[in-house]
């Protein structure tokens, strides 16, 4: 049932139908609190996979709307994701529930954390990061696609800016082959020139010449200005990526979820489907079966060591069915 919901984004209804066709008949309700009930009974899990990535020296975050119906009335929440863990595309998917979208839940999530932060331009992510001290990588696909929508103002500029963004993107592909060290003398080889060019070009342009104010291209230019002391972050620590792609990728499966069961039924709710796109997600990106993993995972949790409970997280977990 849970696979069949947060993997295949079926909605408990037609879930439902589909056992009825069965001649087995569970109610729509009996099913949510069950998924429910699961949810929160694999919540200590949930604490140990967000410890781990906030142990680590990187992460990605970002958020978008779900629709709570908590009856009487249809509000607006939101899910927040955090992405973490090793290598360039890091396996950990950690979604956080909230009935809104207020500044302090990024200082919630992120409590103290002392790493480096990929995120988009969010004001949330700009003001703790401004009170922690965290150094900040912005999301150069975002500076792209600011420019890709720039379809008039100065076309020749345009199309050198997504030429020269083109180039860092694949210098990326290349870095992420190499050793780490390896890695940043690539960076500040042939990716810090790219940069410095195009601050250089960009800023001239914003003070010389007509630009219609309220224009895309104007928007596009402030938008990359704005950031011009971060832009080059990314360059100066290996594990660092230049984009926010990783946080992008987790916040899909929500959207194509959010299209077919339409909203959440409560907080507790919210706190249920945070948790298991959580632990299914990140199965997705480790190419584990998550309805294996679910169901071993479910027999042992209650009566497993809680010190070690780090070892029922789906990487540990693929590790250990490998030795066996």
């Amino acid at each position: 049932i849970i696979t069949r919901k947060f993997v295949d984004h079926l909605p408990l209804y037609r879930i439902a139908e589909g056992f009825s066709r069965e001649q087995i008949f569970i109610s729509r309700r009996l099913l949510s609190q069950w998924v429910v009930a699961a949810g929160l009974a694999l919540r200590p899990l949930y604490a140990v996979m967000k410890e781990r990535i906030l142990k680590g020296d990187r992460l990605h975050i970002d958020e978008s709307p779900v629709d709570l119906f908590d009856s009487p009335k249809m509000t607006q929440g939101y899910m927040w994701v955090l992405v973490g863990g090793d290598g360039a595309d890091p396996p950990y998917r950690l979604y956080d529930f909230y009935e809104d979208r207020k500044y302090a839940h990024a200082a919630e999530i992120l409590g103290s954390y002392s790493g480096i932060i990929h995120s988009d331009k969010y004001g949330a992510y700009e003001t703790y990061i401004r009170k922690n001290g965290n150094v900040w990588a912005p999301c150069w696909a975002h500076i792209r696609r600011k420019f890709f929508e720039a379809e008039m103002g100065d076309p020749a500029l345009r199309t050198w800016v997504l030429e020269q963004i083109q180039q860092l993107f694949a210098i990326e592909e290349n870095a992420w082959t190499l050793a780490p060290s390896e890695r940043l003398q690539l960076r500040q080889t042939q990716s810090i020139p790219i940069i410095d060019a195009l601050i250089d070009r960009i800023k001239r342009r914003l003070i010389e010449g007509i630009i219609l104010p309220k224009s895309k291209f104007k928007e596009s230019l402030g938008y990359f200005c704005s950031l011009i002391p971060h832009l080059k972050n990314y360059t100066q620590h290996a594990s660092a990526r230049m984009d926010n792609n990783p946080a992008e990728r987790a916040i899909r499966p929500l959207a194509i979820g959010r299209k077919n069961w339409l909203f959440l039924g409560s907080e507790k709710s919210g706190e249920a489907a945070a948790t298991l796109l959580s632990l299914v997600q990140t199965c997705r990106a480790l190419k584990i079966n998550p309805r294996a993993y679910l169901e071993d995972v479910c027999r042992r949790i209650m009566g497993h060591n809680a010190n070690k409970l780090y070892e029922l997280l789906p990487d540990e977990w693929a590790k250990a069915q490998i030795a066996l």
